[in-house]
Protein backbone atom coordinates (compact mmCIF):
# COMPACT_ATOMS: atom_id res chain seq x y z
CA UNK A 1 0.00 0.00 0.00
CA UNK A 2 1.59 3.55 -0.56
CA UNK A 3 2.05 6.16 1.68
CA UNK A 4 -0.14 9.68 1.55
CA UNK A 5 3.20 10.81 0.44
CA UNK A 6 3.83 8.98 -2.33
CA UNK A 7 -0.25 9.37 -3.27
CA UNK A 8 0.05 13.32 -3.20
CA UNK A 9 3.47 13.29 -5.33
CA UNK A 10 1.16 10.92 -7.87
CA UNK A 11 -1.19 13.07 -8.23
CA UNK A 12 1.24 16.62 -8.22
CA UNK A 13 3.23 15.15 -11.06
CA UNK A 14 -0.25 14.41 -13.09
CA UNK A 15 0.88 18.32 -14.17
CA UNK A 16 3.18 16.76 -16.37
CA UNK A 17 0.89 14.71 -18.09
CA UNK A 18 2.46 11.46 -17.30
CA UNK A 19 2.33 8.62 -20.02
CA UNK A 20 3.68 6.36 -17.66
CA UNK A 21 4.53 6.92 -14.17
CA UNK A 22 6.02 4.72 -11.27
CA UNK A 23 7.01 5.86 -8.20
CA UNK A 24 8.59 3.44 -5.54
CA UNK A 25 8.91 4.44 -1.47
CA UNK A 26 12.86 3.42 -1.21
CA UNK A 27 12.33 5.03 2.55
CA UNK A 28 12.68 1.62 3.96
CA UNK A 29 16.44 1.58 2.69
CA UNK A 30 17.75 5.08 3.96
CA UNK A 31 16.45 5.04 7.31
CA UNK A 32 18.76 6.42 10.06
CA UNK A 33 21.22 7.89 7.54
CA UNK A 34 23.17 10.96 8.36
CA UNK A 35 21.25 13.76 7.14
CA UNK A 36 17.78 12.23 6.67
CA UNK A 37 15.42 14.76 8.42
CA UNK A 38 12.30 12.31 8.52
CA UNK A 39 11.18 12.99 4.70
CA UNK A 40 10.82 9.65 2.35
CA UNK A 41 13.08 8.65 -0.49
CA UNK A 42 11.39 8.05 -3.38
CA UNK A 43 12.39 6.86 -7.28
CA UNK A 44 9.95 8.50 -10.05
CA UNK A 45 10.04 6.94 -13.32
CA UNK A 46 8.04 8.90 -15.41
CA UNK A 47 7.41 9.12 -19.29
CA UNK A 48 5.79 12.24 -20.76
CA UNK A 49 6.49 14.39 -23.88
CA UNK A 50 7.02 18.30 -22.02
CA UNK A 51 10.56 16.60 -21.45
CA UNK A 52 10.62 16.77 -25.33
CA UNK A 53 14.08 18.47 -26.39
CA UNK A 54 15.02 19.10 -22.85
CA UNK A 55 18.45 18.26 -21.22
CA UNK A 56 18.71 15.49 -18.14
CA UNK A 57 18.56 19.12 -15.41
CA UNK A 58 15.79 20.63 -17.02
CA UNK A 59 13.53 17.49 -16.89
CA UNK A 60 14.62 17.03 -13.32
CA UNK A 61 13.75 20.64 -12.75
CA UNK A 62 10.52 20.18 -13.70
CA UNK A 63 9.53 17.08 -11.78
CA UNK A 64 10.96 19.42 -8.78
CA UNK A 65 8.83 21.88 -9.13
CA UNK A 66 5.54 20.18 -9.67
CA UNK A 67 6.46 18.54 -6.37
CA UNK A 68 7.54 21.32 -4.77
CA UNK A 69 5.20 21.35 -2.04
CA UNK A 70 6.51 18.00 -0.64
CA UNK A 71 10.31 19.29 -0.84
CA UNK A 72 11.99 19.39 1.82
CA UNK A 73 9.80 18.40 4.24
CA UNK A 74 7.34 15.17 3.29
CA UNK A 75 9.90 14.29 0.79
CA UNK A 76 14.15 13.74 1.75
CA UNK A 77 14.89 12.84 -1.73
CA UNK A 78 14.07 12.23 -4.86
CA UNK A 79 15.69 9.24 -7.82
CA UNK A 80 13.99 10.65 -10.89
CA UNK A 81 14.61 9.11 -14.57
CA UNK A 82 12.79 11.11 -16.77
CA UNK A 83 12.09 10.34 -20.71
CA UNK A 84 10.29 10.91 -23.46
CA UNK A 85 7.93 8.44 -25.09
CA UNK A 86 10.62 8.30 -28.05
CA UNK A 87 13.35 7.29 -26.16
CA UNK A 88 11.85 3.90 -25.10
CA UNK A 89 12.44 2.42 -28.29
Amino acid sequence: MSSATQQRLEQLLQSLQPLQLDITDDSHLHAGHAGNTGGGHFTVYIVSEAFHGLSLIKRHRLVYQAAAELLPGSIHALSIHAKTPDELN
